[in-house]
């Protein structure tokens, strides 16, 4: 997500990263964000897809520079027993092998974790969800399967691949990269037996894995304890009248907020060694109480919701309707926002690449989104960790959520992956191995349009409010819809102050895969 350039910085920049996290942190406070509603005017500064293409062959490496990869330290799962180590194609082994083998198998680093129980995300149990005995590499899962909930739940979380020079610097080769992305999932959530949690968070930068396992331990745990003290627990908010019903909105999203700055604060102590100031992630979060869904991100992460419309020729039809709105220079509303900010958004010198974000006055950091966890030297110019938030009312027709990092969006509209993994459903295929199967169509795709893999995570989770089941199943679901449950609404976005205004998403891809 760096551009090139990083690393380099005038020398009033420099003192600031010597200084203590304290005088770091009152220097680096966000500039002001507005939440609102969606411009539809562009103005013709549209990402160049050329250029796209070549800067991303720099995607999610460090300094913009091929690294080698970290030599794998085996060992025993604390969750599944399996051992971790993953035999890599030989050196100097052409790409199109590695490819083929990682095709056959499934890397330890993209097994996710078995599900278990876990204790109340809240302050006084938070030491919980750091325990490593409740982690997969990338994923904590903590589900209570006895509660029988009205959900399924899978997940796959795959490292990419960096191409290499072999030996005599003749061929290149692939080798796997570090693995930044991060997931959880946590059902329930906070001690509410009808709240759930599900989250993705994709780094970037030399620290962007540590920054987003950071954020992913982090977030949960305060959002919990903060929502936890406005005492409103999985009230229905459309059962509610006003203005009792935006004071609950401008609750959650208050504690959404707080969660996300926990979860960038978190990476910021000197004595972590985090370079957050040119490290980040993005965040995208999924919040369930009740039949309430809201979402909230940072970034172009993205959650997007798969419902059943109508029958044709006897199989279900699904429509997709975007949670997320991806947070990138060429959003004409967030270009806006960065540049009254005082940051400024051009492509690299000579018009490389896409759209990027920059210092006033230096080409760094180069940022291909306009927020994000960590990445602190831009907090002054607007790219701080200030989430926006949607809200819907889920209904029984309401088949699916997907939370996933951009390795899934790049090369395939939302209609086509809930297209996907409705065809999935309908056949009785698990969210797990949808989860799988999901991975790997994002990953072919990368390798017929790029000479890298990104990094791809997918948490899906199956709502089988259709489903009456058993008895306790059925009654247990009856909690979800207490209050009133209208059933096929749109999406709407959530204000700063609680209010309800109209979400109208324009997400796009950067390229279309062939067949797409």
């Amino acid at each position: 997500a760096w551009g090139a350039g990083e690393g380099r910085m005038k020398k009033g920049l420099k003192g600031l990263f010597k200084k203590n996290d304290k005088a770091v942190r009152e220097e680096l406070q966000p500039a002001s964000v507005a939440v609102g509603n969606h411009s539809d005017d562009e103005d013709g500064e549209g990402m160049d897809e050329d250029g796209s293409r070549m800067a991303r062959a720099r995607l999610s490496l460090d300094d913009a520079r091929l690294r080698k990869q970290e030599d794998h330290v085996g060992g025993t799962s604390p969750i599944t027993g399996d051992s971790d180590e993953e035999e890599d194609a030989p050196a100097g082994a052409p790409a199109a092998d590695a490819a083929a083998s990682d095709d056959k198998k499934k890397d330890a680093e993209g097994q996710a974790a078995k599900p278990m129980s876990l204790a109340d995300a809240t302050k006084d149990e938070a030491a919980s969800l750091t325990d490593s005995r409740w982690k997969g590499p990338e994923g904590v899962i903590a589900v209570e399967e006895s509660l029988n909930l009205p959900i399924q739940i899978g997940s796959r979380g795959n490292a990419g691949w960096e191409p290499m020079r072999g030996p005599n610097r003749r061929k290149s080769v692939e080798v796997r990269k570090e693995n930044q992305d991060a997931f959880c999932a946590h059902a329930p959530f906070g001690g509410d037996e009808v709240q759930m949690f599900f989250a993705v968070f994709d780094g970037h930068g030399q620290d962007g894995r540590k920054v987003s396992h950071m954020a992913r331990d982090t977030v949960p745990v305060k959002l919990a304890e903060v929502y936890k003290r406005s005492g409103y627990g999985h009230i229905a908010v459309e059962s509610e009248p006003e203005p009792r019903r935006t004071d609950i909105s401008r609750a959650r999203y208050e504690a959404m907020k707080a969660a996300f700055q926990a979860g960038e604060d978190a990476s910021l102590p000197e004595d972590l060694n985090i370079n957050h100031q040119f490290s980040g992630s993005t965040g995208v979060c999924a919040w369930l109480l009740g039949g309430d869904l809201y979402v909230a991100w940072v970034g172009d992460s993205r959650c997007i919701l798969g419902r059943k419309e109508q029958q044709v020729n006897g199989k279900d039809k699904y429509k997709t309707f975007d949670m997320t709105y991806d947070q990138i220079p060429t959003r004409a509303d967030e270009k806006k926002r960065v540049r009254g900010a005082g940051g400024r958004i051009a492509r690299w010198r000579r018009n490389l690449g896409p759209l990027r974000v920059w210092l006033p006055d230096d080409w760094i950091p180069g940022l291909a989104m306009t927020r994000s966890i960590g990445d602190t030297v831009l907090n002054p110019y607007g790219g701080a960790a200030v989430p926006e938030m949607t809200y819907l009312r889920l209904s029984e027709k309401d088949s699916f959520l997907i939370v996933a990092s951009d390795g899934v969006w790049e090369f395939m509209p939302s209609q086509e992956v809930v297209d996907f993994v409705g065809k999935l459903r309908r056949q009785g295929v698990s969210p797990d191995e949808a989860a799988d199967m999901l991975v790997s169509e994002a990953v072919k795709r990368w390798r017929r349009n790029e000479v890298v893999v990104d990094d791809t995570t997918v948490v899906i989770v199956y709502l089988d409010f259709e489903d009456e089941g058993s008895a306790n199943k059925k009654n247990f679901k009856s909690k979800f819809f207490k209050g009133k449950a209208t059933g096929g609404d749109k999406p709407q976005q959530v204000t700063e102050d609680g209010k309800m205004i109209p979400f109208m998403p324009k997400n796009t891809i950067t390229q279309m895969g062939p067949g797409s």
